[in-house]
C-alpha cells in the first residue's frame, strides 16, 4: 500500500464526499450507495474480547444472595445485574447479555490529539471544492468526547463538533494507525436507532431519550442480547472489533435508566425512500466509441512523455463476473434486512451480478482488480475493486441507477467518457498520465484515484489530438 494513513481511512462509512444535509431521510439514502469493508489485523483488538461492565445500576449488597435484587427494585425494571460476576440478565428472555466493550482509559485530550492527527477526513471536504452544511471545522481541542472505548493503544470514540452539527467517528488500532474516520450529520446518527440499515461494529448512534445509562441490543443472527457502551447524551457504540469488521442489523434497541427501569424500546423499520423520479424508459447512454488517428504519447501543453495507461486487467469477462458477484452477494444479503439499495426499485430490480452483466471496463494486475459491470437491462452500474481473489480480503464496491440524462454519476472513481472525445489525458502529481478507455467508461489506475489526491485535471483529445475537453474532478480516493 502507497500510504497505510490514507487507505485505511478510506474504508470508513464516509460522507464527506457528497454535501452533508440535515434531511434525515436524504442521508440515510446516500448512506446505503455502497458497501465498504476492509479486515485490518491487530493484536491489540483482542483485548476487546474480554469487556468490562462499565456505568451502574444501584449498587448491589456485597453480602446479597446473587439472584436476589437490591431492595426496592423499582417496578419496571427488566433486567438483573450479579453483583459477584457482573454479568446482566435479560428478565424478558432469561439470557445473559454480552458485556459492553471497556471504557477507553485515555484522558479526553489525548483521545481528540489522537483523531486530530489523522483528521484527513476533514483535510479531503476541505479541498473537494463542493458546496457542504459541514462547517464544523477540523477535530481539535474544542471538540466534544461523547463516548470512547478501548485500552490504550484501540480507540474507538465519537466525537461532537462545538456547533454540535457534527458527529465523527474516530477508530485506531494503535497510536499511530488509523482504521477509519468519518464525518456525520447528528441527525443521520440518531436516525441509526430508528431505521434498520447495516451498519459496522465501529459505527456510533444514540438513543434520544434524557437518563439513558444502560442499552441492550438485539442483533440479527445473535442469540444474545448485546450491551452497548454508553456515553454522554445518549450516545452509544459496540467498541473496535478489530478483524471481526462486520455488518449488522440492529434488532431491537432497549434502553435503561440508572435504577434499570426501562425508559426506551424501539424496534428499527426498514427505511422506506419516495419512489425514483427516473422515467423507467431510460438506459445508460454512453459516447461512441472514437479510434484516434494522431496517438497522443506527449502533453500536447507541456511536451511530457504520457504515462501509460493502466493495464486492460488479464482476468476473462467470466472471471470478472464471478469475482465480482462475490462481493455482490453481500450487497444483495442485505437488501431484504432493510439495507443497501432498498429503497431503490431500480437497482433491485436489475438484481444480483450474472454473467450476463457486461463488464464495461476491467484493469489490475494479478488478484487486484477494478471493474464496471452494465446491468443486462442497461440502467444499473456495479462498481467492484477487490485486492485479493474473494470477498474475505479488501474489496470497495457500490451499485448505482442511471439517472435521467442516462449518464451515471462520476464518483471520481471512474467516469464516463465525454462526446467527441477520442483520447483522455490526466494531470496526477506523477505526470501526465493516459487514461484507458473502454466501451465508453475511463479509468486512470487500480482505483481511479490516488492517495493524497486531493482534484485531478483532465483532459480530453478528439481524434486528431486538438483539445475539446477540460475539467478539474474532485477525487475521493481509495485504497490499492
Amino acid at each position: 500500500m502507497n500510504n497505510d494513513i490514507e487507505h485505511l481511512l478510506a474504508t470508513a462509512a464516509d460522507d464527506t464526499d457528497r454535501p452533508l444535509t440535515t434531511d434525515v431521510d436524504d442521508l440515510l439514502v446516500r448512506a446505503r450507495r455502497s458497501v465498504r469493508r476492509t479486515r485490518v489485523a491487530t493484536a491489540a483488538t483482542a483485548v476487546l474480547t474480554t469487556a468490562a461492565i462499565i456505568g451502574g445500576l444501584t449498587a448491589w449488597s456485597a453480602t446479597r444472595d446473587e439472584s436476589i435484587g437490591p431492595a426496592g427494585t423499582p417496578p419496571g425494571q427488566t433486567i438483573t445485574i450479579d453483583v459477584k460476576t457482573g454479568r446482566i440478565v435479560d428478565n424478558e428472555t432469561g439470557k445473559t447479555v454480552v458485556p459492553a466493550p471497556p471504557v477507553s482509559p485515555l484522558p479526553d485530550a489525548e483521545v481528540l490529539n489522537r483523531c486530530s492527527r489523522y483528521d484527513l477526513a476533514y483535510q479531503r471536504l476541505a479541498h473537494s471544492e463542493r458546496k457542504t452544511t459541514d462547517h464544523a471545522g477540523p477535530i481539535n481541542g474544542r471538540w466534544t468526547v461523547l463516548v470512547k472505548s478501548g485500552d490504550r493503544s484501540v480507540l474507538n470514540a465519537l466525537l461532537l463538533s462545538p456547533d454540535k452539527s457534527i458527529v465523527a467517528t474516530c477508530t485506531m488500532s494503535s497510536p499511530t494507525k488509523p482504521d477509519s474516520l468519518a464525518r456525520t450529520a447528528g441527525a443521520t446518527v440518531e436516525a441509526r436507532s430508528r431505521y434498520r440499515n447495516p451498519l459496522t461494529m465501529q459505527d456510533g448512534f444514540q438513543v434520544p431519550v434524557p437518563g439513558v445509562s444502560r442499552v441492550l441490543l438485539d442483533i440479527a443472527g445473535e442469540s444474545s442480547p448485546r450491551e452497548a457502551l454508553v456515553g454522554a447524551d445518549g450516545y452509544a457504540t459496540l467498541g473496535h472489533p478489530g478483524k471481526d469488521n462486520k455488518l449488522i442489523i440492529l434488532n431491537r434497541i432497549r434502553g435503561y435508566d440508572s435504577s434499570g427501569k426501562k425508559v426506551y424500546d424501539q424496534t428499527p423499520k426498514p427505511f422506506t425512500a419516495p419512489p425514483r423520479r427516473v422515467d423507467p424508459s431510460v438506459i445508460v447512454k454512453t459516447a461512441t466509441p472514437i479510434t484516434p488517428v494522431v496517438v497522443l504519447t506527449k502533453d500536447p501543453e507541456t511536451g511530457k512523455p504520457l504515462a501509460a495507461a493502466p493495464p486492460v486487467s488479464p482476468l476473462t469477462d467470466d472471471q470478472v463476473t464471478t469475482r465480482c458477484r462475490g462481493v455482490d452477494d453481500i450487497y444483495f444479503k442485505d437488501l431484504n434486512q432493510g439495507g443497501v439499495g432498498t429503497d431503490d426499485g431500480v437497482i433491485r430490480a436489475a438484481g444480483p451480478v450474472t454473467k450476463d452483466w457486461q463488464v464495461a471496463l476491467k484493469t489490475g494486475t494479478g488478484d487486484k482488480l477494478t471493474a464496471v459491470l452494465i446491468s443486462p437491462d442497461k440502467r444499473v452500474y456495479a462498481w467492484c475493486h477487490m485486492l485479493t481473489a474473494t470477498a474475505k480480503g479488501p474489496y470497495d464496491y457500490a451499485r448505482a441507477a442511471v439517472q435521467a440524462n442516462g449518464t451515471f454519476a462520476d464518483s471520481g472513481v471512474f467516469g464516463m467518457v465525454p462526446e467527441g472525445v477520442a483520447q483522455l489525458v490526466v494531470d496526477l502529481p506523477t505526470g501526465p498520465t493516459r487514461a484507458l478507455i473502454s466501451n465508453g467508461y475511463y479509468i486512470w489506475g487500480l482505483t481511479g484515484g490516488n492517495s493524497g489526491i486531493k482534484s485531478v485535471r483532465i483532459r480530453g483529445y478528439d481524434a486528431q489530438g486538438k483539445q475539446v475537453y477540460d475539467q478539474k474532478k474532485s477525487i475521493d480516493t481509495d485504497f490499492d
